[in-house]
């Protein structure tokens, strides 16, 4: 069984602790006669246990986080409206979740919706100072949570990048590959349609490197990635799989097609002049994906056909 995710993890949490959080709150307010909010309040709690429930069955996160957040924003309006300034003390926790639930700029505009209507329900029964008050603190806390917020996005994508790039190259590397793959595998077994890959190794890289300097062999790796990128528009699909060896995955077309396609690149990269007029070729097998296949199974079939290209004098497609 496939663990589940740190994001999943924290919104079973944030639903279940904050249904059971909730639903003392409206068996005391049903016991003191104060019907209307226990209702809300019970409303609240089970829909929150509602969205628990589903996304420990499903596994599914993505629309539930939005609704979360819509949620939260109109249970605290419901809550700030028949209770008054007292509700006042959820604002900053409602906050901080909406951030945490929703994408940076989604967030902010709940968050100004939210505190646009919170002040208008408020400023009929508070006094000047009160309201300035209010106006000051929720926009203080909106501000920095949206700092922070953006501040830890942006760390958590150069992170993302650093993890899954090469550094040389800027392709993708072998743990982003394995990411895409499973993915792609997971859609073909709902959806089946033609899907191949195209596995690519430099020949005699290892001479380069030896005659001319690695210097030059990495001058060199940038300089084919560069032109693969150039004539194929293959910006979001091409990884370095080894020292010398990239793949371009997935391509959404058949295996002729695929061939057709690692042919034009065997060419262009053959015909190209690279420093210090350094002759290359490139030796390409293509594969294309089959039922049951793991990314393991898919790779390797192309890894066969690459060693025929080798093994019949290279600079070829198999």
């Amino acid at each position: 069984m496939i663990k589940r995710g740190i994001s999943e993890k924290v919104l079973l949490y944030l639903n279940f602790f904050g249904s059971i959080s909730i639903f003392p709150f409206a068996i005391l307010r049903w016991h003191y006669g104060d019907i209307t909010l226990a209702i809300v309040d019970g409303i609240i709690s089970i829909t929150l246990l509602g969205f628990f429930s589903y996304i420990f069955v499903t596994r599914k996160t993505t629309v539930i986080k939005i609704l979360n957040a819509i949620f939260l924003a109109t249970a605290l309006l419901t809550s700030i409206a028949m209770k008054g300034e007292t509700q006042i003390f959820w604002v900053a926790p409602t906050i901080i979740a909406i951030h945490y639930l929703v994408p940076i700029q989604h967030a902010k505009i709940i968050n100004i919706i939210l505190l646009s209507i919170m002040l208008i329900i408020v400023f009929p029964d508070t006094d000047l100072v009160g309201f300035i008050t209010i106006l000051s603190t929720t926009t203080l806390t909106a501000s920095l949570a949206y700092v922070m917020f953006r501040a830890y996005h942006n760390k958590q994508h150069e992170l993302t990048l650093l993890a899954t790039l090469d550094p040389l190259t800027a392709s993708g590397n072998r743990r982003l590959l394995e990411t895409k793959l499973s993915d792609v595998i997971a859609n073909q077994r709902r959806e089946q349609y033609p899907m191949c890959l195209i596995l690519l190794d430099l020949d005699n890289f290892k001479d380069i490197n030896d005659e001319h300097g690695h210097a030059v062999g990495d001058h060199i790796l940038k300089s084919v990635c560069s032109l693969i990128k150039e004539h194929t528009r293959v910006l979001d699909s091409l990884y370095r799989y080894g020292g010398d060896e990239f793949i371009i995955a997935p391509l959404n077309i058949n295996l002729k097609a695929a061939k057709k396609l690692a042919e034009k690149i065997r060419d262009i990269v053959d015909n190209h002049k690279f420093i210090h007029n350094i002759k290359l070729t490139l030796s390409i097998g293509v594969s294309e994906y089959k039922i049951d296949d793991t990314p393991e199974s898919w790779i390797n079939r192309a890894d066969v056909s690459l060693y025929k290209a080798k093994n019949t004098g290279r600079n070829k497609v198999y």
